[in-house]
């Protein structure tokens, strides 16, 4: 009989990374039902840490401030947004304009149902955005790619003629910003956007469409 006992090991690098992903994830669930219901100007980071049963002290080890909390909040719903238009580009076996049709929509669909009844949402975006420009930024160079993948495509299959593609791409963009701005979906009604964004669709194809 073997009488010797089993060293204690510490836990594994990746046992460690997942539990610490997951405090992670749970401390952004709760800043984001907070932020919904008070507001993020209103909410503070001893608020957070006590709605996920830690000490603030705690909370520290994996965000530096609230605005690092909003920061990661916006990352992620970007990053979804992002991840949407992709999936649609990237469909290749349809159209162009069936895709672009289909990206303008589905943005006004997901930034709409998103941001419009959650005003005090709206006052974290506003404050990430004078905070952190970077995030807009890469947020807004990314869209500008997947749109010229997405033209350079159209102009492959025969169906665009464009003479420059990333100008036109970034045309596009502004031609549809009033679709993707959180802080203007409490202003119409989704019939309302959505109407209007089919008609600056017909109005972009008519132009980047081969004659």
């Amino acid at each position: 009989m073997n009488d010797r006992t089993t060293p204690n090991t510490p836990p594994s690098t990746s046992t460690t990374a997942e539990a610490s992903e997951e405090t992670r994830g749970r401390i952004l669930e709760a800043a984001s039902q907070r932020f919904t219901q008070f507001g993020y100007n209103k909410t503070t980071m001893a608020e957070i840490a006590k709605d996920c049963d830690m000490s603030a002290a705690n909370l520290y080890r994996f965000f530096k401030n609230k605005l690092d909390i909003g920061a990661n909040l916006a990352n992620s719903c970007l990053g979804a947004e992002l991840d949407l238009i992709k999936s649609i580009v990237q469909k290749k076996q349809r159209p162009a304009s069936d895709r672009l049709h289909d990206v303008v929509l589905q943005i006004l669909n997901y930034v709409h149902g998103l941001w419009a009844n959650d005003p005090r949402m709206n006052e974290m975006v506003n404050a990430i955005c004078e905070a952190r420009m970077d995030i807009v930024d890469q947020y807004k160079l990314t869209q500008h790619d997947l749109i010229v993948e997405l033209l350079e495509d159209g102009v492959k299959r025969g169906e665009f003629s464009i003479d420059d593609v990333p100008d036109t791409a970034g045309a596009i963009i502004s031609a549809i910003t009033a679709f993707s701005m959180p802080l203007l979906m409490p202003l119409y009604t989704y019939d309302t956007f959505e109407k209007r964004a089919k008609s600056v669709v017909r109005l972009l194809l008519t132009g980047l469409m081969k004659r």
